[in-house]
């Protein structure tokens, strides 16, 4: 038995030097089949982390501090108050801490009423603090820029909003809507506002937003939830444990 095993290498390579030709194509053939499994394996993987990139971006982040209240009801008496704010600033400032974040931003979502000349449908307000938000979502970059621009410190009374949403309520650079949604206060208020810009994110729900300027939206005086976005999503899973 241990002699025909010893015979099989021999017969195997007495066959692969005679019909080299076949050889030779074989093992091209299976270089390039490997060689395209490694790529499209690589290119799936990276066009998958993209999206999940995308979408915590345009998410809450990896982190959001919040009321626990505000999460399901979405209305701004639940959002949270000033001590818990600089309870989180504190945190976010320390030293085991602050080396694991990469971008930190407020950022307040309502359920409100998009209402433009054409039409009107629900959608989700978004405040933030465009500095701040041009870096964590990365909505002012060229390549999401379908038209006008980024939102700018003098645009109080201005929205840049997604494409789906211009589509649907028929709106161009100039365009006037109305943004309705509950105030601070519990009332019903509306804000007449102007599109200096339309983005184009390719995530859905994202595209169906109108960004503001979150200090200026329905009473709102600066305590907002905080996100943030940390260097790698294992980080979180770390914090948890400890």
């Amino acid at each position: 038995m241990t002699k025909r095993w010893l015979v099989l290498p021999r017969l195997s390579w007495r066959n692969v030097r005679r019909q080299w030709r076949r050889s030779l194509l074989t093992g091209t053939a299976m270089a390039l089949g490997v060689a395209a499994l490694v790529f499209s394996r690589t290119l799936g993987d990276g066009a998958h982390e993209d999206w999940i990139d995308s979408g915590v971006r345009m998410g809450s982040g990896h982190v959001a501090v919040q009321d626990p209240e505000y999460r399901a009801s979405r209305k701004l008496e639940d959002r949270i108050s000033a001590a818990d704010l600089e309870a989180v600033s504190a945190a976010l400032e320390a030293p085991d801490v602050a080396p694991y974040v990469e971008r930190v931003t407020p950022r307040l979502e309502v359920i409100g009423l998009a209402n433009s000349p054409t039409t009107a449908v629900p959608v989700i307000i978004m405040g933030v603090d465009p500095a701040a938000e041009v870096e964590f979502s990365q909505l002012g970059v060229e390549q999401r820029l379908v038209e006008g621009r980024y939102l700018e410190p003098g645009d109080r009374l201005h929205v840049y909003v997604g494409k789906r949403l211009a589509d649907r309520l028929k709106l161009e650079l100039g365009s006037r809507l109305v943004l309705s949604a509950q105030d601070a206060t519990g009332e019903i208020a509306g804000q007449l506002v102007r599109v200096v810009g339309i983005f184009q994110t390719g995530v859905p729900e994202a595209d169906k937003k109108p960004l503001g300027y979150y200090d200026q939206m329905y009473g709102v005086a600066g305590l907002v939830p905080v996100n943030f976005f940390v260097q790698d999503a294992s980080y979180t899973k770390l914090r948890e444990e400890q």
